[in-house]
């Protein structure tokens, strides 16, 4: 049977007046981090975020959502506490959060504004493989060599959540035309399944399952009416 990951569309532009509503659900941990945002615009995205993310898993595990814990796993990553639970990759970008469940196996997700200003080609040059960076560069302007450079980005990051890399390493795991990758830091004989995922306009995600599995991509929009009385 073919594994599935669920990835939950959150938009996160939420007015700071709707965002509160979310308040009552985090823990202390998540209360300090929100009140450690210089930006109110940043604040409010992480109210949302966090505040879908327990809304969700507590509808999946039919629980209140603010009574649900979270541990730091060997990485640093947050798991939900407790033998048997999902396992959960968040990501954010301008606004706009994903959130991947899965029943088992570790799970990573990127998403990725695409934002003026950045100079896709020096970035590539910078920190991607050569065949990678020459695959960016022959974009046929900007927009598309933004358009594959993100891309290439978020199957990386993806990749490097599920094997608990940190830093820059991983930039240079080759990604491109690559269903399989296998990741630079942490060095590990595994290779993890990658796979795109479809948002909004103006970004771009990649989702990545510990493994060489196939597995199926389910997107579902993050609505909070639809939570309403979890």
């Amino acid at each position: 049977m073919t594994d599935r990951v669920k990835v939950w569309v959150i938009r996160t532009g939420a007015a700071a007046a709707s965002a509160e509503r979310y308040l009552d659900l985090l823990d202390d941990d998540e209360l300090l981090h929100a009140a450690d945002f210089l930006r109110e615009r940043d604040r409010v995205r992480y109210l949302v975020a966090h505040g879908a993310r327990r809304l969700i898993l507590g509808r999946e595990l039919q629980t209140a959502p603010e009574s649900l814990t979270f541990r730091a796993d060997a990485t640093g990553k947050p798991e939900l506490d407790g033998d048997g639970r999902p396992r959960t990759s968040l990501a954010h970008d301008g606004d706009l959060a994903l959130l991947a469940v899965t029943p088992r196996r570790t799970v990573g997700v990127d998403v990725q504004q695409l934002v003026e200003g950045l100079n896709p080609v020096d970035m590539s040059e910078t920190y991607f493989l050569p065949f990678e960076a020459r695959y960016v560069a022959g974009g046929h302007d900007l927009l598309e060599q933004t358009d594959r450079y993100a891309r290439l980005w978020t199957r990386k990051e993806a990749a490097a959540k599920v094997a608990g890399g940190v830093g820059w390493a991983n930039t240079r795991a080759a990604v491109l035309q690559r269903d399989l990758v296998a990741c630079v830091e942490p060095a590990a004989p595994h290779r993890h399944r990658v796979a795109p995922v479809e948002v909004p306009a103006g970004y771009r995600a990649a989702v990545a399952l510990f493994g060489e599995a196939a597995f199926r991509v389910e997107v579902a929009a993050f609505e909070v009416a639809e939570f309403e009385g979890v």
